[in-house]
């Protein structure tokens, strides 16, 4: 036997021993009054047996409780500390009868049993309190543990869950998830399950009030039936429900994404197949007509180039709706360096071409990338067309200038025009919104919008001087 183990068997050994010695000695106060009985007051030894047996059994329980700590299976420490207590409580019960015992025999020159009985009384009282008091703190300690480990558990668990609800795309596997991780933290607790009025889940539901109801955000409840539920019980249901209601409504969500995209798709395909098709053909007749056909009236052939003008320009929107729509269904669209001054020039150049009786015109452009796609061109093709075709004065302007600030490049695009009054500011970017005189669909300026904060960057508009409006760009440069 190594010498650790020798010692801590040598610890037991004494600690049993201890409360076994204690009892021993507990003994001699039963056997002195029998014989004390048997030789002062002259009583039978039967009489005097009777009245000292709880005695007996009491001393010979501690004789036999030692025996037993000393061959129990406690840990070495908790022995020793068994053992210690009951030495220790002894010793002070003891001291206290006799401090009184003394205390009588001072004062009074005379013992008085009644008085050191009712001493121990009180004394045994205020001990028995102490103890119970101790003991209630350690079940109370002891239940708070379990607690904490079961809500632990219940977490571990619910994160388990949580991760297979992030990996469900469907409603119905989402309640199977629901279903199996119930059952795992409640165990055959009855549980029912309300989602937007119907019943998902109904786990021998009884019919009557159930003990407890967390909701599921705004659109449904979990219902729980128990004679006695803990709080970590409730907490591991609330969580369960915002768990289940985040799963519901990226479902949902996604489930917009798609139907969307594949509406977006059908739209696209429409535009390139059917609708530029179509266009193609009634540009082809007119132009045809243009080449073979001489009015006598001019009004008619007025309305012919009004009809090719508007030919070019659904040309030019259904392009640009293209543009758009690839980019948002394009999984794999990334931004990337895109030079910016051949950009400003090349939609300059066609606004010349377009409307040789505006002045377009840029000053110095910083010779730098900025992070952008296809899109850009429309941004300031839209922007341009906007300054010049709906400009109400003699010789329309537009007028580009920009600098670089930091990691940001700023472009101005000013025209002398009617301007935008204050009030409308906000609401010249929504779907929808048409500028001042625009006969258009409302969708350029939103364009220009979600392609410039798609880009990293941001746009605002403000007066020119002494008339007009400004169209303010930061659009960010290109890494590398």
């Amino acid at each position: 036997m190594s010498g650790p183990v020798r010692h801590l068997r040598s610890r037991r050994l004494l600690a049993g021993g201890s409360v076994s010695l204690l009892g021993c000695l507990l003994l001699g106060v039963p056997l002195f009054d029998i014989w004390d009985d048997a030789t002062n007051l002259s009583w039978s030894v039967l009489t005097s047996l009777a009245e000292n047996a709880l005695f007996f059994v009491l001393a010979s329980a501690l004789v036999w409780g030692g025996v037993w700590l000393a061959r129990s299976d406690w840990g070495t420490d908790r022995v020793t500390v068994v053992a210690k207590r009951t030495v220790l409580a002894t010793l002070v019960f003891a001291g206290l009868i006799a401090w009184a015992a003394y205390l009588q025999l001072q004062v009074m020159g005379a013992l008085k049993p009644q008085i050191l009985a009712m001493d121990g009384v009180i004394i045994g009282a205020v001990t028995s309190f102490g103890i119970s008091i101790a003991s209630t703190r350690a079940d109370v300690y002891r239940a708070a543990a379990d607690e904490e480990r079961a809500l632990k558990e219940s977490l571990e668990l619910l994160y388990r869950i949580a991760n297979e609800l992030e990996g469900a795309t469907t409603h119905e596997e989402v309640y199977g998830i629901t279903d199996h991780g119930l059952d795992d933290v409640f165990g055959a607790t009855p549980v029912r399950v309300v989602i937007d009025e119907t019943v998902v889940i109904d786990a021998d539901a009884p019919d009557c009030q159930p003990s407890e109801r967390v909701p599921i955000g705004e659109r449904g409840y979990i219902e729980l039936w128990g004679d006695d539920f803990a709080r970590h019980d409730v907490t591991t249901a609330e969580l369960f429900g915002t768990h289940l209601d985040e799963a519901i409504r990226r479902i949902e969500r996604e489930t917009r994404l798609r139907e969307e995209r594949d509406i977006l798709e059908f739209v696209n395909r429409t535009l390139r197949h059917d609708l530029l098709g179509d266009l193609s053909l009634v540009e082809a007749r007119l132009r045809m007509l243009d080449r073979n056909v001489v009015f006598e009236d001019p009004a008619h052939a007025d309305h012919l180039d009004v009809s090719l003008d508007r030919v070019d320009d659904m040309h030019e929107f259904i392009r640009t709706m293209r543009t758009y729509m690839e980019a948002l269904l394009d999984a794999d669209h990334s931004l990337e360096a895109t030079p910016l001054p051949p950009v400003i020039d090349e939609e300059l150049e066609d606004i010349r071409e377009a409307h040789p009786d505006a002045v377009a015109e840029r000053s110095a452009i910083p010779e730098v990338a900025v992070e952008a796609d296809d899109l850009l061109s429309h941004v300031f093709s839209n922007l341009f067309r906007n300054a010049v075709e709906h400009n109400d004065a003699e010789t329309p302007e537009v007028i580009v200038d920009a600098e670089l600030a930091g990691d940001v490049v700023c472009v101005t695009v000013a025209d002398n025009g009617p301007g935008v009054p204050e009030s409308r500011r906000k609401d010249i970017f929504e779907k929808g919104a048409h500028g001042t005189e625009s006969s258009g669909s409302g969708f350029g300026l939103f364009l220009v919008k979600d392609a410039v904060e798609n880009y990293g960057g941001e746009i605002r508009v403000r007066d020119n001087e002494p008339r007009g409006t400004v169209f303010e760009l930061e659009l960010p440069v290109a890494s590398g």
